[in-house]
């Protein structure tokens, strides 16, 4: 593996303390499912690429893509180590399953308002058997609980540090357990043009404490 990648997989907690991951990969539902990726460091960013790069250093893991205006789920298995979902960037993500063996995960957009996330949540909620459902507030990134975990999303006005960002991971143990978790950076990753300008100009973004879905 080169050396980003195998810095990820090594530990990923540690890697996440002090490296900005990036999610460039656009938006298509049809890609949803097991793929390879692997990880490419440029300028102090860590960026997320699918497909195989040229020294052969790639991870197979479940994909979710991001939909506008709608929600996208998937049940996540033995086919991959890892899991990865589009840039949240004031989208929801919800565990919707407490089983551990087969986990279903869902990303609720972010230009829906609260109100249709809810709908959207309570309907994929109801596709998962009673006896594992995560109801209520468990399991959950929504920038409603920003408080506890500071992912805001975009912010209609305010400084850089203001929005929140957040690239979400999971990862299989030995054992065919799943846990996932989200590094969350105070900035707007939404606009790469403008945060690289801040950058520029002095910002230095803050990566919040890792967060744990359960």
């Amino acid at each position: 593996m080169g050396n980003v990648t195998a810095d990820f997989v090594k530990d990923p907690q540690t890697f996440l303390k002090d490296k900005i991951v990036i999610v460039p990969e656009p938006a298509n539902k049809d890609n949803t499912g097991p793929r390879d990726f692997w990880f490419s460091e440029t300028g102090g960013l860590v960026s997320l690429k699918a497909g195989t790069p040229g020294d052969g250093a790639k991870v197979s893991a479940y994909w979710l893509s991001w939909a506008s205006q709608d929600a996208t789920s998937l049940v996540v298995g033995g086919d991959a180590g890892y899991f990865f979902t589009s840039q949240m960037t004031g989208c929801r993500f919800k565990v919707l399953s407490s089983d551990a063996k087969k986990p279903k995960v869902a990303h609720i957009a972010g230009d829906l308002s609260k109100g249709q996330r809810d709908k959207k949540e309570v309907a994929l909620l109801a596709t998962v058997d009673e006896s594992v459902r995560v109801a209520g507030l468990g399991r959950r990134l929504s920038v409603s609980g920003a408080k506890a975990h500071e992912y805001t999303g975009q912010v209609d006005k305010g400084k850089d540090e203001d929005h929140g960002s957040a690239f979400v991971f999971g990862v299989k143990d030995s054992d065919g357990n799943w846990s996932f978790k989200a590094q969350i950076v105070k900035a707007n990753l939404a606009d790469q043009f403008k945060f690289n300008i801040a950058r520029k100009n002095g910002f230095v973004p803050r990566i919040a404490e890792l967060y744990e879905f359960k």
